[in-house]
């Protein structure tokens, strides 16, 4: 009975399109009512079940779903109905009816956790579902629900059961939010509010109980359709005028046509000349592209060049690590010269004290001697032992010259060898201040290829970035690009720290930029196979095995969907929604040579607003302080992330970095460290 009703409803849309298309759409939606409130009234003696199954089927005909053109057939979900009354009824029906001429399936859910292929969700009160967490489950789905006995404007569309008479509400605006358009023919027969509920049920008894052919009609509403359907006929003799007008100007369109399209050809003509000048053009920009990549194999040699200069200065580095040992060597020496010769100094000053008092005896015996040389003739024998002890003296004085000959001696070689330290020292000075000069140029050059914290917030307003390195120069980087309605953002940490770890951090940084604007990549995965790719090309080039390369964490947001994608090397993201941490594992392998290396993983998540994310580094974590000099690990790092998440970003920077003061105290920093928050 419907279809044959919508048949000659199909072709009365078709005649009337001829006259105006809004009036004809008010006296379909007119008839259209009045078929569906037959087809209801008759089936009044038929169960609620099954008149439930005969309306959910007609939803597909009155409701259109925004990505019907993708639809192959229509999914219907039930969940509740414990004793499958309305399912057995719409499996029933599925059999030898269809829905806009596409099959229906009907199957039974027990939960809401697949719902991607469901076009109409149905459930009662046995359900125990909450309207909060199906809205949640459904997210940017387009699904209409039909819900059985729930409070009124809850669902999109909602029975209600008095006796055997079946209604239904409809909350468009609900229906509207997940893509879908309910016809007026049903919004015309539906609920509309509280006030009205009594008198439309008691209308639709009277139709049911009623065996007579008509139902009568007060004179108010009779009168009132004909008042309408003269209003309808004086605006369609007015719009018949109308279209006689809009005859004449197509006859003289026509005309203006055939100029036109004279003046098309020879448009075409002129397009055919201007393609052999485009050819001419693209045959000059070949010649451009030819140049280009002369030039950057230009660059390519240049860089070479900058690799081989960077070697060099870490082969000098190590040269003037060697002359400083042997040099703190030769001060060692000159140290335990210089205490010997004060051990010797020492001595001499002793001798030279008993040579002073031996010599106070000497004259008081000479003195003696004089006194009593006419008395004691006969003692020769004690003036030659004296002449003897003189003799001694003398030897003893030599000794005590040839001893200051040789300070003399070793205070000028002293003074010789502090000299050659000195200049040692300059010359040192000197090329620690060249490396310097050198280290701090790269750092400018590293600190270019990093985004400006203008770009940062210009792309994520409320977000911070805490990047510490341990040297001058880094391993660690962040890097972001922004492609129309996408945010692509990473925090990588190159093999080793200081000059070694900014040289792979250069070749890195440069393999994720050709990945995004040479390759066209959005996606995360992608963009780390490729990366690793390119990094594996780089360093395949050098004779030695190189197996350096890079940990990462890479988000990319879609501002449009609000949808984030992830994809890790060896380094993980945290990510916090009302209190709660989640951490998204990255994949167990870097971004460089891998025995066993595998196509990286891409992990998607909704987002919401106010939701925290976190990508970082493991400077931060692996840093040794405290009060027992342990490192500060993986646990304490979440739980602090969870304690601050609330608060602003900026100040949660300083709190980062206060914290991370703390803990090292006198300690050194052991590794680059870089963390970036961004607050959905």
């Amino acid at each position: 009975m419907l279809t044959f009703a919508f048949t000659r409803l199909n072709l009365f849309y078709i005649s009337c399109m001829k006259v105006n298309l809004t009036l004809c759409r008010l006296f379909i939606v007119l008839f259209s009512v009045t078929l569906l409130i037959q087809n209801v009234t008759a089936q009044q003696k038929n169960s609620n079940p099954k008149k439930q199954a005969l309306f959910i089927y007609s939803f597909f005909e009155y409701v259109e779903w925004k990505n019907f053109d993708e639809l192959q057939h229509f999914n219907v979900g039930i969940i509740g109905d414990n004793e499958n009354l309305v399912y057995d009824e719409l499996i029933e029906i599925s059999k030898t009816k269809t829905a806009k001429e596409l099959p229906v399936t009907i199957k039974r859910l027990n939960n809401l956790n697949h719902l991607d292929d469901i076009q109409l969700l149905y459930f009662d009160k046995s359900a125990s579902l909450k309207f909060e967490k199906i809205y949640a489950a459904i997210g940017d789905k387009h699904i209409l629900l039909v819900s059985k006995d729930y409070p009124y404007g809850k669902s999109m569309i909602n029975f209600v059961m008095d006796g055997n008479i079946v209604q239904y509400e409809i909350n468009e605006a609900k229906c509207e939010a997940a893509g879908l358009a309910v016809s007026k023919v049903l919004t015309f027969v539906a609920i509309k509010s509280e006030k009205e509920w009594n008198n439309i049920i008691n209308k639709f008894e009277n139709l049911a109980n009623t065996d007579q052919e008509t139902v009568e009609i007060s004179t108010k509403d009779l009168n009132k359709l004909v008042r309408e359907q003269k209003r309808l006929l004086n605006e369609i003799g007015t719009n018949t005028k109308k279209l006689e007008l809009q005859k004449d100007k197509l006859k003289k369109q026509q005309s203006e046509l055939s100029t036109k399209e004279a003046e098309i050809s020879k448009t075409k003509k002129e397009i055919t000349a201007a393609k052999k000048e485009v050819s001419k053009q693209k045959q000059l920009v070949a010649d451009q592209l030819q140049r280009i990549s002369v030039q950057q194999e230009k660059i390519a040699a240049q860089q070479n060049n900058l690799s081989s200069l960077n070697s060099n200065v870490s082969v000098k580095q190590a040269e003037l690590l060697k002359q400083q040992k042997e040099l703190e060597k030769e001060a060692m020496n000159l140290i335990a010269i210089q205490n010997e010769y004060a051990t010797i100094e020492k001595a001499l000053k002793e001798k030279e004290k008993l040579v002073n008092e031996q010599g106070k005896t000497i004259d008081a015996q000479g003195n003696e001697i004089i006194v009593k040389a006419d008395k004691i003739e006969s003692q020769k024998s004690i003036i030659w032992l004296s002449i003897l002890f003189l003799i001694i003296v003398s030897f003893l004085g030599a000794l005590a010259y040839r001893s200051y000959l040789l300070k003399n001696k070793a205070n000028i070689l002293i003074v010789k060898q502090k000299e050659e330290i000195e200049g040692q020292h300059k010359v040192l000075e000197e090329q620690h201040r060249e490396i310097t000069d050198s280290i701090n140029y790269a750092k400018r050059i590293q600190d270019a290829i990093l985004p400006p914290l203008k770009l940062v917030r210009g792309y994520m307003p409320d977000s911070f970035i805490l990047y510490q390195p341990k040297d001058i120069i880094a391993g660690d980087f962040y890097w972001m690009e922004g492609i129309n309605n996408l945010i692509v953002f990473a925090a990588a940490d190159c093999t080793g720290h200081g000059v070694p770890g900014a040289m792979v951090s250069v070749v890195c940084h440069n393999a994720m930029n050709r990945a995004v604007r040479e390759f066209m990549l959005v996606e995360p995965d992608e963009i780390l196979n490729k990366t690793r790719e390119i990094v594996l090309e780089t360093f395949e080039k050098s004779d030695e095995d190189v197996r350096d390369g890079m940990d990462i964490a890479l988000c990319t947001i879609n501002t449009e969907s609000n949808k984030l994608s992830f994809s890790g090397a060896n380094n993980g993201l945290y990510f916090i929604r009302d209190g709660e941490l989640t951490q998204i594992k990255p994949d167990k392998q870097p971004i460089g040579k891998f025995d066993d290396a595998k196509p990286f993983t891409k992990h998607v998540m909704d987002l919401q607003k106010g939701d925290v994310i976190y990508t970082f580094s493991d400077g931060y974590a692996d840093q040794f302080g405290g009060p027992k000099g342990k490192k500060f690990m993986y646990r304490p790092f979440r739980e602090l992330l969870l304690s601050i998440h609330q608060k602003p970003m900026v100040e949660q920077h300083d709190l980062l970095m206060n914290a991370f003061e703390d803990w090292k105290g006198g300690m050194e920093q052991v590794d680059d460290v870089c963390i970036i928050g961004v607050r959905i």
